[in-house]
């Protein structure tokens, strides 16, 4: 069992389209990249779209979510969403706060 964690934490630390990774020795680049990754990069560059990733596909309900409008209206027509039935329907709102609101 713990060949194989060693396996599955090996393959996780694998960065291939790195291309500094690609210039390294196979010794150190199984130690994997030891940067620290930013907040919300992988999302869009936003906490708030990281967010809208992991509710779109949750569909038929109502999202209440806080954070500026123009980010709710420019991440909801990004995502798509699965739905069993014949009609999705997805409802987003946003309180519109910003920097200046939260204390």
């Amino acid at each position: 069992m713990a060949t194989n964690l060693a396996a599955k934490i090996q393959t996780v630390f694998e960065e291939p389209g790195c291309d500094h990774n690609q210039e390294k020795s196979e010794r150190q680049r199984k130690k994997g990249c030891s940067s620290q990754l930013k907040p919300g990069a992988a999302a869009g560059g936003c906490a708030f779209d990281g967010a809208k990733i992991a509710l779109q596909p949750i569909v038929d309900v109502a999202h209440l979510v806080h954070g500026p409008i123009a980010c709710e209206g420019s991440s909801w027509d990004n995502r798509s969403a699965l739905s069993s039935g014949p009609q999705t329907y997805r409802t987003g709102f946003t309180t519109d706060i910003s920097e200046l609101d939260v204390i």
